[in-house]
């Protein structure tokens, strides 16, 4: 990748020959599929598309910039891709070449002034380089040992450059209703262009760094760096220089007598902890910015890359966590639901037959059974439901799926023998505990109040549909009509007294919370609403239902 100016034109002619090289190359070898009378898989294409990969990455590789952040983030979509090419593009992790020094110097001057004022000790060979920066080892003048990270010449001209080819590629792309069914490509690539822009907002990242450290501030196996804002400025980020062994390496780990399968499990927690319960989460928690201590301790490097959840969005995660580990499927389809993953109109009977499937099948299968499982034979089970029923992954779930897929590869490599489940359910018990006291009662109160409420609503209108099957089928079926009737009756009538039920000892918790403090109005007013429901129960269930 060369530094010199930067000429946008250029770059967006030689992305765009890239392209459409590998688009025509792929659409020759459909047709001469389809003209021979023969099927074309792009997934089963083995030979071809470890080609195209090499090509691909090679190319990245050669003109930097965007295009490694690209082939980053598609290693990680194996919903879109084959693995020929998340294998070749995951390579675009470690190997990023370095620009040299002498292109660097102006850059960090230009900003702290001279180096020799603003450091006791700079090393000019980079500790990592990555797609959009450099990072160096430095001493202050007071002694603290530093990583200097510095932004790559030219870096914002390649940035835009590079965005303008792809919004082009895109908006050709999303032309074709296989290729928009798929994937909502001008959403993702939203939000691939306002993540790429916070990477380079250096002032951003050192703030992501110190959030990050409060919420891990009482935490002995995740550490943060310290931000040193008195030598960041621009393009230049100063932060805690800390050491550690990179975590791929697994014979260091060992050799410092530290438990590998310890590492993934403080490694998988530290993430449990930050989308279900923070809702702000590193996203980019490839080998290279994670390192590790005895202790054992997990270091957190590269901030740039981070997800922030909303309230809601992060509610709807924890009930789909929780969902899976109670194996509550309903639970996991509603949240799935408003979290944008389900279509409204889809079928959740097909859906939940799906979902049961799926859990049942894999729920306690270690890490490396997973990935030895042949994806074939789980797409022939799922994939006519996910296409028939247009489930797919919304856009701002990309990062996300791409931070915990790159998780799940490094759970698996430090202990192959490591089960999700055996940490995630006493995670999940200590997030109901946490949830618990009156508050937390209350809620779930409400909330199996609400369910039981919908389905007492829904139960009428399912058995009048089944009731309209059977006398629709067979006539030696009518005699046992009423019997049927009288029985849903009575289970209708169970289910509104259980709601009622819930109702009222919410209320009667929320009046005895507040009665003895200075609020005692609400005490008074959540006691006669207990009062009005108690009498309303008993005027509408006097009367038992008779057998016909």
């Amino acid at each position: 990748m060369t530094s010199s100016a930067v000429n946008p034109r250029r770059r967006t002619r030689r992305i765009l020959r890239l392209f459409f090289s590998l688009f025509f190359g792929f659409f020759l070898q459909y047709a001469r599929a389809r003209l021979t009378g023969r099927r074309y898989d792009f997934f089963e294409d083995e030979a071809a598309n470890r080609k195209r990969a090499i090509k691909l990455r090679k190319a990245a590789l050669e003109m930097g910039g965007v295009l490694i952040k690209v082939g980053q983030f598609l290693s990680a979509r194996v919903d879109l891709l084959p693995a020929e090419y998340i294998e070749e593009l995951a390579l675009l992790q470690d190997e990023v070449p370095a620009v040299p020094f002498s292109e660097i110097r102006p850059i960090l001057e230009a900003d702290l002034g001279p180096l020799d004022s603003a450091f006791a000790h700079f090393d000019q060979e980079p500790v990592a380089a990555a797609s959009l920066g450099q990072v160096y080892h430095a001493r202050l003048s007071a002694g603290e040992q530093v990583a200097v990270k510095v932004q790559r010449p030219h870096i914002d001209e390649i940035v835009e450059a590079d965005l303008s080819a792809l919004r082009l590629i895109i908006h050709w792309l999303d032309r074709y209703t296989p290729v928009r069914r798929r994937a909502d490509l001008p959403l993702i690539l939203r939000e691939f262009e306002d993540t790429l822009r916070l990477e380079l907002d250096y002032h951003a990242e050192g703030h992501h760094a110190e959030r990050l450290a409060i919420l891990f501030h009482d935490s002995h196996s995740i550490l943060i760096p310290r931000v040193y804002w008195s030598h960041s400025h621009g393009r230049v980020l100063t932060l805690q220089y800390m050491t550690g062994i990179k975590i791929t390496d697994f014979a260091a780990i060992e050799a410092e007598g530290i438990s590998r399968a310890l590492v993934a499990e403080i490694l998988l927690i530290g993430y449990l902890k930050q989308v279900v319960e923070d809702g702000f989460f590193h996203a980019d928690p490839h080998p290279g910015n994670l390192l590790v201590r005895p202790g054992p301790q997990v270091v957190l490097l590269d901030f740039g890359m981070v997800g922030d959840i909303s309230p809601t969005m992060r509610n709807n995660l924890r009930r789909v966590f929780l969902g899976v580990v109670r194996h509550d499927y309903d639970e996991i389809l509603s949240a799935l639901e408003r979290l944008g993953f389900i279509p409204m109109r889809a079928d959740r009977s097909i859906l939940r037959e799906a979902l049961v499937w799926t859990i049942e099948t894999f729920y306690e299968m270690s890490f490396a059974e997973l990935q030895a499982v042949d994806p074939t034979q789980v797409l022939d089970r799922l994939q006519d439901v996910f296409y028939t029923e247009s489930v797919r992954i919304p856009a701002n779930y990309a990062f996300l799926g791409r931070a915990l897929g790159t998780l799940s590869g490094i759970c698996t490599a430090l202990d192959p023998s490591f089960q999700f489940m055996t940490v995630a359910e006493p995670f999940a018990r200590r997030l109901l505990q946490g949830r618990a006291g009156l508050r937390g009662t209350i809620e779930q109160a409400v909330t199996e109040a609400g369910r039981v409420a919908r389905t007492a609503y829904s139960l009428p209108f399912l058995t009048a549909g089944a009731l309209d099957k059977v006398q629709s089928g067979e006539l030696a079926f009518r005699h046992e009509l009423a019997d049927m009737v009288f029985a849903v009756d009575r289970v209708e009538r169970a289910l509104r007294r259980l709601f009622f039920g819930l109702l009222i000892a919410a209320f009667l918790l929320v009046g005895a919370f507040f009665f003895p403090t200075h609020h005692q109005l609400f005490g008074i007013l959540a006691f006669a609403v207990c009062v009005i429901l108690l009498e309303f129960v008993i005027l509408t269930f006097r009367d038992r239902p008779r057998r016909p």
